[in-house]
């Protein structure tokens, strides 16, 4: 097992070398160095070739444990029996560990005892978890021959199935590792913008800016007086914001349930921190401890559509309207456009004259389409227009307007819109409800954002053009 998964790693790092590779060609051959977008992308794929290795060395080290072990079975003629006895696992029931609890030690007091955990707890996932599919595999195949037999039997009236009836001898099947979590949108536009990391210790962060430049002029002769203007600045602002969430649980049902409710708890409070997140990022209003939202930056270029009958080619100008607003007023390209699935859905759904669909798959290599589509991930990009990427981003409200119906389409550069996060944080805190045996769990973060760094890279397309269309 060990083997295999050192070897599908190795196969991954070398992927990612390569791309690192045909990031620095261009910069290489221009003498230059990387742009910011260039040293983004740099950045993550480097820092993923570093957890390869750390995962790698992890695997390499209990490998040459294991090859050691059966060194010394096979200098003394055990062979093949051996009886494999199989450990507890480090987080399970009943040994009076929290998986939450370490990660918190680890990463806010770096307790190397509960570091040593976690990196135990993957190692013993990445075998555990075959086991747990195969052992799923086996019991459907088991109940799927029982039904194959039962239906040879003859079928009475009664007794049947009705509880009371012979009903209770046929108890349900709770697939509890299965469960269905509650649908949430993700963070699209928090996951586009730049991400930094928060340091620690302040309550704002300050970038100053340049608000009156400097200036140059044709010097009108020899000796003739040179262009002068002096230089202004200012600042923009960045509040740091808490969002956070709990949960209290009995603790009966940690200890009752055979699902491990803390971990079903936690994931839930942090699907739901992602999608407040980009909430924030999206509308958020900038006071009473809220972010500061790209729908409520003042200066941004606001494009407006009118219109009662909207169709896809009357709207194809307002969007290059907002492209070219940002382009004009930023003095560089924006990077990408931001809608709702509802409107990338209604969009798709339109048709020509010949009753043709204008937005058409990529790979068809249509002729002169409005828009093609790229890919289907709700939480991504699902087309692009000229060369804009289109993504798709369900927080994007769409209650705006005067009829509190209109949503908005947004273009922007997302390279100059900053956000800061912190690491995320995690609690178990059983002392304070112990009087009523409960446990309440908490997640929360710190984050700043800083969308009118440069308004100006902002387009926002509103107006009766963009009222949700009906059964999207």
């Amino acid at each position: 097992m060990s083997r295999a998964l050192i070897q599908a790693l190795m196969q991954r790092r070398a992927d990612r070398k390569a791309e690192l590779d045909e990031l620095l060609k261009t910069p290489t051959a221009e003498t230059r160095d990387l742009n910011e977008d260039e040293r983004a992308k740099f950045e993550t794929v480097e820092k993923e070739i570093r957890e390869i290795d750390d995962r790698v060395k992890e695997l390499d080290e209990q490998q040459t444990r294991d090859d050691a072990s059966a060194e010394v079975a096979r200098r003394y003629n055990v062979g093949d029996r051996v009886e494999v006895v199989s450990e507890p696992l480090t987080y399970q029931r009943g040994a009076n560990r929290s998986y939450f609890i370490d990660l918190a030690n680890a990463q806010l007091f770096n307790n190397g005892e509960a570091r040593e955990r976690l990196q135990r707890h993957g190692r013993e996932m990445d075998v555990e978890m075959p086991k747990r599919e195969k052992r799923r595999a086996e019991r459907a195949e088991q109940e799927l021959r029982a039904v194959d037999r039962g239906s040879v039997f003859e079928k009475r009236v009664n007794p049947n199935r009705t509880d009371g009836q012979g009903g209770y001898f046929v108890p349900p099947l709770w697939l509890v590792d299965e469960y269905i979590d509650l649908p949430r949108f993700g963070r699209t536009i928090a996951n586009a913008v730049r991400p930094l990391t928060l340091p620690s210790g302040t309550d704002s962060v300050n970038v100053p800016k340049i608000a009156t430049g400097t200036a140059t002029g044709m010097q009108s002769a020899d000796a003739g007086a040179v262009t002068s203007q002096d230089l202004t600045d200012t600042f923009v602002s960045a509040p740091v914001r808490t969002i956070a969430g709990q949960q209290d649980v009995a603790i009966q049902l940690l200890d009752q349930s055979p699902a491990s409710f803390d971990e079903i708890t936690f994931a839930d409070l942090i699907a739901d921190y992602n999608m407040r997140l980009d909430l924030q990022i999206i509308n958020g209003s900038g006071t009473a401890g809220q972010l500061k939202g790209i729908l409520n930056v003042n200066g941004i270029n606001a494009v407006t559509y009118t219109d009662a009958t909207p169709t896809l080619p009357k709207m194809y100008a307002p969007v290059m309207q907002a492209l070219s607003l940002s382009a004009k007023n930023r003095k560089a390209m924006p990077t990408a456009v931001f809608l709702t699935p509802s409107r990338w859905f209604w969009m798709a759904s339109q048709l020509d004259a010949q009753s043709r669909p204008f937005i058409l798959p990529e790979t068809n290599s249509p002729f002169n389409p409005l828009a093609l589509q790229t890919g289907g991930d709700v939480e991504g990009p699902v087309g692009r227009v000229l060369n804009y990427p289109l993504l798709a981003d369900g927080n994007i409200p769409a209650n705006l307007g005067a009829g509190t119906n209109e949503d908005r389409i947004i273009a922007a550069r997302t390279s100059d819109l900053y956000l800061w996060e912190g690491s995320m944080r995690t609690r178990v805190l059983q002392e304070v409800l112990s009087g009523t045996l409960q446990v309440r769990f908490q997640v929360y973060n710190y984050a700043a954002f800083m969308p009118d760094r440069r308004p100006e890279t902002i387009s926002v397309i509103s107006g009766t053009g963009l009222i949700a269309p009906a059964g999207f």
